[in-house]
């Protein structure tokens, strides 16, 4: 069965029937790219696409619906054996719904919470099934810090082998100035740092007690306890260490947890030494978790518009986004209309342009990614399991350009590796769309570190030239509100026509982007 017809069944079957009317017939190159990109969006970001989880039905209903757009345009398949996917494997793993901790009581009493509101288990690293369902000794460690070149130790006095470690969120203070080097705060301002220094104490698991940024950002850290955790099979082998169980308490269960204790939660929390005393709760903990594993095949989807010139055929051009979002969390489906509709949708336009004008010396192969929201997968699958990588000689990445400013767009990365590209991305922006471009976030000492957390890093870090285009969208970011309704689509519409020039600028230069740095992930 062609594309064509699976896509017609899933309208007609699959999906309310007024969605059959957003699949437009191909439009000629004078039509309005406004009109195009808005019925693409309005399809991929409906309800009827539950958001487009990585593995899920909606993201193979959105790979179909890409596909066959690519199709329609005369865009040609370019993934595995002669169609436009690129297809492989994933584990997804997870906790359970009756998942869950308790806290035991000296006097016999025991209480429970479930992970849904008042403890989030951390499933970055899923923790094994056995240290589940036992029960463990608490040791209050402090901020759970080590620091030589501070003199700082809060592992000094105690054993933790076996235990389970209860530690402080961030960094100590002295009237709300830090006290250690800028090297430990950097390195312990993220929990990872500290739990894996517990994990090196043979600590069984860790208990944090949040501070004010864990609560302001609660409703996100619930969130990501209930997501499931996805692995390349490349990635498992890997993966054999044991993960211990990671929990963030909430106020509410911190108070329960210290209330007979040394020390009262509003105590510590308005009392907090530069170096709190540590001791051995009279609580115990059982961490009553179950986990699943799945193995579930998901896909890139990749077309291929090819190049006028036969001397050029192997120096491809490339340029992408991920079509994946959140998916259904609770009841609440994230359509991800701007995260990343907008770029998915700006790829498929400029796509449709380019191979209705073939004006191009070089292929163009524009990529779909999967899995980005998963730990950016679909792209590090591709750059480390396809042939044709060797031969890219650029990447152009869209991820969210559909909000904000209509007359600016961020710009990232585009002179790292080589300063051609950047100035290419400058002269082409001035006589096409002049967008203000703005480099807050390109500096290598960004806080925010936006370089590493798109696609694009994936082919960076095999050496090719990469830019990086991107809105700031903050306001609705991850949450069921990134809806259609606020999108701007004339900025979307400027975003393709800079996309389709800067294209076709480098595949028709007479020679490769020179390459004079390298700037990979550290």
């Amino acid at each position: 069965m062609k594309i064509k017809n699976i896509r017609i069944l899933i309208l007609l079957f699959s999906l309310p029937t007024q969605l059959v009317f957003f699949a437009q017939p191909a439009l000629s190159l004078n039509d309005n790219s406004y009109t195009y990109v808005k019925s693409n969006l309005e399809f991929l970001a409906s309800d009827e696409l539950e958001g487009r989880e990585t593995a899920s039905r909606g993201e193979k209903l959105a790979s179909l619906f890409i596909s066959e757009e690519l199709e329609k345009n005369g865009v040609k398949p370019f993934g595995d054996s002669g169609s436009y996917f690129q297809t492989f494997n994933m584990q997804v793993e997870g906790l359970t719904e009756e998942s869950g901790i308790t806290f035991l009581f000296k006097d016999n009493s025991s209480i429970s919470y479930s992970n849904t509101s008042d403890i989030a288990y951390s499933t970055n690293k899923l923790p094994r099934n056995k240290f589940a369902n036992n029960e463990f000794e608490i040791v209050f460690a402090g901020y759970g810090i080590i620091s030589e070149e501070d003199d700082y130790d809060s592992y000094k006095n105690i054993d933790v082998a076996g235990k389970v470690v209860l530690i402080l969120n961030g960094t100590p203070k002295n009237n709300g100035n830090e006290i250690l080097v800028a090297n430990a705060i950097r390195k312990y301002r993220w929990s990872s740092a500290k739990t894996n220094l517990a994990k090196s104490k043979n600590a069984v698991g860790v208990i944090i007690l949040p501070d004010d940024e864990n609560l302001m950002y609660w409703d996100y850290i619930i969130n990501r306890s209930n997501s499931k955790s996805y692995s390349l099979e490349e990635e498992i082998e890997r993966n054999d260490e044991e993960n211990i169980p990671i929990v963030y308490l909430n106020e509410n269960s911190a108070k329960t947890l210290l209330e007979n204790e040394k020390f009262s939660f509003e105590k510590k929390k308005k009392n907090i030494n530069l170096k709190p005393d540590t001791f051995t709760l009279n609580a115990k903990v059982n961490f009553n978790y179950k986990t699943f594993t799945e193995i579930k095949p998901v896909r890139n989807v990749i077309g291929l518009i090819e190049g006028n010139d036969p001397a050029l055929k192997n120096e491809y051009v490339t340029i992408g986004a991920h079509y994946d979002h959140e998916g259904i969390k609770g009841s609440e489906i994230y359509n991800g209309a701007d995260d990343n509709g907008s770029g998915t949708v700006t790829i498929l336009e400029t796509a449709r342009q380019l191979s209705l004008l073939k004006n191009n010396k070089r292929p163009i192969l524009v990529i779909f990614h999967t899995g980005e929201e998963k730990g950016l997968k679909g792209s590090t699958y591709l750059a480390n399991n396809s042939s044709f990588v060797d031969n890219i000689i650029s990447h152009i990445n869209i991820d969210m350009v559909g909000r904000q400013s209509e007359d600016t767009i961020y710009c990232i990365g585009a002179s790292r590796i080589s300063t051609e590209l950047g100035q290419l991305v400058e002269q082409v922006n001035k006589e096409t769309v002049n967008f203000y471009l703005n480099y807050t976030f390109d500096s290598p000492t960004d806080p925010n570190r936006f370089y590493y957390r798109s696609d694009h890093i994936s082919y960076a870090n095999k050496g090719i030239p990469i830019a990086f285009f991107y809105d700031y969208m903050q306001a609705d970011y991850h949450k069921p509100s990134d809806t259609v309704e606020k999108i701007n689509f004339t900025k979307i519409v400027k975003m393709v026509n800079l996309l389709e020039s800067l294209v076709l600028k480098i595949s028709n230069l007479e020679h490769k982007l020179t390459v004079n740095n390298n700037i990979l992930v550290n």
